[in-house]
């Protein structure tokens, strides 16, 4: 018998291009494969979110700057965006189990090498190679996903995947903060290996094999190192062009023929795209292999889903990067207490990714990430109401927490499958690693956006109150405002601590304390008004998606119910 006609129950999930390789795999063994993607997934989300709580210490210990921390972030996104498409096509051809694996287990050496750096440039290395390795991960997670479930079966399985998403994003923070306060921040990145220890355990037996479509003729070499220029330039401009001008070389910067290097370093990431979108459609029209599919752009489902879903990177980004410099530079949390109160997320997400489900069956999917948006939109709103220089509304935190994460999980958990729903199985694997590439300039765009939003703000809002009554001299207070704008925040216990301030009246220093917490407070809550007016925003494309489209999941039940019809006549 042939494989089709041996394995009945794997002829209901998956199609013949993706049909797992080797022995048949019980149905309960493609959910136990879901577990492991979950798994995969969720070591990439946790990874950033840890290192986010982490920050303010490893800052200490390292002896860093602010921009020289904000790059352990933001590195690992640039080597992410810069390497999905093209580990995404080799996924499809060599099998993305293979290439989840060795994801792994490349991200877990990335780990290490950051679990044992004693400075900036060994930390950097380790978030290099683990920036790889979620390339490798990334890709084989959507993709596999899109062959092994359909249907039904799909919108669960997507609940399940954007669930899992959002769950390891607020359950990272209390991770991290125990370790931080307990041990030391090299733990978070002993914890990446661990779990990367059990997802190779679980994959191997667990993990049934698909393809995509194969790579025919020569590897898309030229495509490959285009899509490296363009967007490692471009996610880099984006990073930085608050720290070197975009225009002009700020002060203190060197300028590159007259303008600042941003502004060539964005050029020439433009230049690359344009030519790899030209190569790639002449590939197209010559019918040869190529790193991209662009012809997925034709369906308005990709490519709003993925507008939207780099809108809210931007508007995510203002609640998870900003919230943990307020509570312990203003309020004087530690790592730990940030993370317990980041974890009220989690609650929220876990509900509404576990209600997802049911109501995607009671309405449709764009009902529900519409909703996830504007529940986002509206908790970023009350932070904005809420925070202020003391713990008075601390309550209230926890309810906007809450309601947050209960937006979070409703978006995360279908926005994904709206945008795969007309992608071609063969294709999966492209389709997946476009999304995340454009997901990751979304975070890079995000890093930029609130990043340059917050220092705009602080310099706004911090020598204003240092000159409110306080006395001080110019120079004294633009030095005050340089240390705690570059350290975002985190030299304000040290100032209110310092020698100097302590043989002042007491007055004095309760003014002074006041004073940097009203403006650093000031510059948070008007970057967070921001990320909420971006998150509205996001709701109102999400109006723009297509309808659920009822006929293709009727059609794809029909063949599968005709696929176990005629193998029990077999």
């Amino acid at each position: 018998m042939s494989q089709e006609q041996a394995s009945p129950a794997m002829s209901s999930v998956t199609p013949a291009q993706d049909r797992p390789i080797g022995e048949p795999v019980p149905k309960r063994s493609v959910w136990m494969a879901l577990v492991v993607i979950a798994m995969a997934i969720s070591i990439i989300i946790m990874d950033g979110t840890i290192v986010d709580v982490a920050l303010p210490k490893i800052m200490v210990d390292l002896k860093l700057s602010f921009t020289s921390a904000e790059w352990i972030v933001t590195l690992y996104s640039l080597v992410f965006a810069s390497l999905l498409i093209t580990f995404g096509r080799i996924a499809d051809h060599i099998g993305r189990k293979k290439m989840m694996i060795a994801g792994v287990t490349v991200f877990a050496i990335g780990a290490i090498v950051s679990a044992l750096a004693n400075g900036l440039w060994p930390m950097l290395a380790g978030r290099f190679v683990q920036g790889a390795g979620g390339a490798m991960i990334m890709p084989t997670t959507v993709s596999s996903i899109n062959a092994l479930f359909k249907g039904k079966k799909r919108i669960i399985a997507f609940a399940t995947y954007g669930t899992a998403i959002s769950v390891a994003a607020a359950a990272a923070p209390v991770i991290g903060g125990l370790f931080t306060t307990y041990s030391t921040w090299r733990w978070i990145f002993w914890f990446d290996v661990i779990w990367t220890v059990l997802v190779v355990a679980l994959a191997a037996p667990f993990l049934p094999e698909t393809f995509g479509e194969k790579i025919n003729g020569r590897f898309d070499f030229w495509g490959f190192i285009l899509s490296v220029i363009a967007f490692s330039c471009i996610v880099y401009g984006l990073i930085d062009g608050k720290n070197y001008g975009w225009w002009h070389a700020d002060a203190g910067t060197k300028s590159w023929w007259g303008m600042s290097r941003i502004f060539w370093i964005l050029l020439v990431g433009v230049i690359a795209l344009v030519g790899l979108i030209w190569l790639e459609l002449a590939l197209a029209r010559s019918g040869k292999s190529r790193l991209m599919s662009l012809e997925l752009f034709k369906y308005r489902s990709f490519w709003l889903g993925d507008v939207i879903d780099a809108i809210g990177m931007i508007g995510e980004y203002g609640l998870v990067f900003l919230l943990p410099l307020y509570l312990q530079n203003v309020l004087g949390l530690s790592a730990l207490q940030t993370g317990v109160i980041l974890c009220v997320m989690g609650g929220g997400a876990f509900f509404s990714g576990g209600s997802a489900t049911p109501f995607v069956k009671a309405t449709n999917a764009k009902t529900v990430v519409f909703t996830g948006f504007l529940i986002e939109a509206i908790s970023m709103g009350g932070f904005f109401f809420t925070i202020r220089p003391d713990s008075s509304h601390t309550g209230l935190i926890y309810l906007w927490l809450a309601l947050y994460g209960v937006g979070l999980g409703f978006a995360s958990a279908q926005l994904t499958s709206v945008a795969m729903v007309d992608i071609p199985d063969s294709k999966a694997g492209q389709a997946s690693s476009m999304m995340s590439t454009i997901g990751q300039l979304g975070s890079a765009l995000a890093i930029a956006v609130i990043g340059t939003c917050l220092v705009s703000f602080l310099w706004a809002a911090l020598p204003a109150k240092l000159d409110d009554g306080l006395g001080l001299p110019e120079q004294a207070a633009h030095g005050i405002s340089t240390a705690v704008i570059d350290s975002a925040g985190s030299a304000i216990p040290e100032l209110k601590a310092s020698p100097e301030l302590n043989r002042m009246p007491r007055s004095y220093r309760a003014a002074f304390g006041a004073k940097l917490d009203e403006g650093f407070t000031a510059g948070v809550t008007d970057t967070i008004g921001v990320a909420s007016c971006i998150l509205l925003a996001g709701a109102v494309c999400a109006l723009f998606l297509p309808a659920e489209k009822k006929r293709k999941e009727t059609e794809e039940q029909a063949i599968e119910s005709t696929a176990v019809g005629e193998q029990s006549e077999a």
